[in-house]
């Protein structure tokens, strides 16, 4: 009914896949799920690749953030996420060791050439 539409004409094809929103952020449960990672491991992958990240700023790269998440059961838990700058997930994105890791390299090399 009242969906907010974001319009995608000035996104680049890595931006629309990442998930970047209007305020040029994307969620890091979203960079995750484009990344294909195993669902287990992900406080392990946020722990290691955002909060101990020596490149990356908080409040600047990355948010902390808790998001309310529905159980199967109707239940409502309270989860963490970040809201991540679209540079640093699109680094975060260039360092995975994935199959869609590999692609997002691919396309900044072909960008590039």
């Amino acid at each position: 009914m009242n969906e907010i539409t974001i319009n995608t004409a000035s996104q680049t094809p890595i931006e629309i896949a990442l998930g970047i929103d209007e305020e040029g952020m994307t969620t890091a449960r979203k960079l995750y799920a484009f990344l294909e990672l195993d669902s287990s491991n992900y406080s392990r992958w946020c722990k290691r690749n955002i909060i101990e990240n020596d490149f990356a700023m908080e409040n600047e790269d990355y948010v902390r953030l808790d998001i309310n998440v529905e159980t199967p059961t109707g239940g409502v838990i309270q989860r963490e996420d970040y809201k991540l700058s679209a540079s640093f997930a699109k680094k975060l994105s260039m360092q995975s060791k994935s199959v869609k890791g590999e692609q997002a390299r691919q396309y900044f090399l072909k960008v590039e050439d």
